[in-house]
């Protein structure tokens, strides 16, 4: 994983004369794509990919995005502008190793061959563990649960049916400090097995009697947590709740807002997609331009990312572009022209780089007087 394309090639260039294949990504996205989508054995991992960048932050909140989806994976930390600091971080993250840049060809290649030698069974590819996150307001939820899960506290994460729920449950307690296996409720479970986290997923189905039952659980043992979720919006699931058990839920709610309200993540979501089911299915990866995204992203998702997923495999399958069936969304800016596609799509790309015009050009494929003429010609 590393931005630059020279580092790119030198690595393929070294690793194929050694035998060992190598897939290269350049941006977060497509680095969780490979992850869920082929058998890796081992990565490295460069800590720094926006401009200018050199604090390493952007290559810790990856390695643990990594070793989230995957505990075992042996991660190579490779970094230059970060120093030592930064790399010893990262093996206290749980990284395997690092290196530093420029590296020595023989050294890298020893130590590569070294941890491949020595590492068991790959774990199977399981993308239902990746959480893919590009809207500032998905990063900040991913934020409040990274910072609740290794606490005991309860949780509750309310959210329309495809938001997510159900990763980011399974995300709390992979980075809470339990080390067995979550109990998942059913709706009238029998909760006499063992378990220090009850996963209860539509807490609002849950019978009274065994809601009950699990609130006197919690009263016994404040060592047990109850990780939950619900459909119900926050105002309307106390009506659903034993009062007692709602107030062990209500000191960490986390509303989870639908897929159209943070539509930043769609074309994160839609790339990610077209990867996954084309490697599954064995065909090639359909091309989707910027009006094509357009579209998806003022699109209702009636299931949210499910509903998404079957659009894109639908379009795998096809081999082309297949325009969603169901409804557009009324709240989303109309786009009837051309004209008006532009104007929508840079002034998406503005909000989405903070309207730093620099970077919003380079995503856009302008250079920057270009951008500022067409920002003067629609008025942003």
């Amino acid at each position: 994983m590393d931005d630059d394309t020279d580092i790119q090639t030198a690595a393929r260039l070294l690793f194929r004369r050694e035998g060992i294949k190598l897939l290269v990504a350049g941006d977060t996205t497509s680095a969780l794509t490979y992850l869920s989508t082929h058998q890796i054995d081992l990565v490295l991992l460069d800590l720094n990919y926006s401009l200018g960048a050199r604090s390493g932050t952007e290559g810790i909140v990856l390695l643990k995005e990594i070793l989230l989806c995957k505990p075992t994976m042996p991660v190579v930390v490779v970094t230059g502008h970060s120093g030592i600091t930064i790399a010893v971080e990262a093996m206290r993250a749980g990284a395997k190793d690092f290196v530093m840049k420029p590296w020595n060809n023989n050294r890298l290649v020893a130590l590569v061959q070294k941890i491949l030698t020595s590492t068991s069974e790959p774990e199977k590819n399981e993308n239902e563990s990746i959480f893919i996150a590009s809207s500032p307001a998905t990063h900040e939820i991913i934020a409040k649960i990274d910072k609740l899960a290794p606490t005991l506290a309860s949780v509750l994460l309310c959210g329309p049916a495809g938001s997510g729920k159900k990763t980011l449950a399974k995300r709390i307690h992979t980075l809470s400090k339990d080390n067995g296996t979550a109990l998942l409720l059913n709706y009238d479970e029998d909760l006499s097995q063992q378990t220090n986290t009850f996963l209860c997923e539509n807490i609002e189905l849950l019978h009274k009697n065994t809601q009950s039952k699990l609130l006197q659980k919690l009263d016994e043992n404040n060592f047990i947590r109850l990780i939950a979720t619900t459909s119900k919006s926050y105002n309307e699931i106390s009506n659903y709740i034993l009062p007692k058990l709602m107030l062990r839920l209500d000191s960490a709610v986390i509303e989870i807002p639908s897929l159209e309200k943070r539509s930043e993540d769609i074309e994160s979501l839609t790339q990610f997609y077209l990867h996954y089911y084309a490697n599954r299915h064995g065909l090639p990866e359909p091309a989707l331009d910027q009006e094509h995204f357009l579209i998806l992203k003022t699109t209702l998702w009636p299931h949210g990312v499910n509903s998404l997923k079957a659009a894109i495999e639908k379009i795998v399958l096809h081999g082309a572009w297949i325009a969603p069936h169901t409804k557009k969304n009324t709240d989303a800016p109309r786009i009837n022209t051309l004209k008006d596609n532009e104007r929508f799509l840079i002034e998406e790309t503005l909000k989405k780089n903070s309207f730093n015009v620099t970077h919003a050009a380079q995503e856009l494929g302008l250079t920057r007087p270009a951008l500022y003429r067409r920002m003067a010609r629609y008025g942003l």
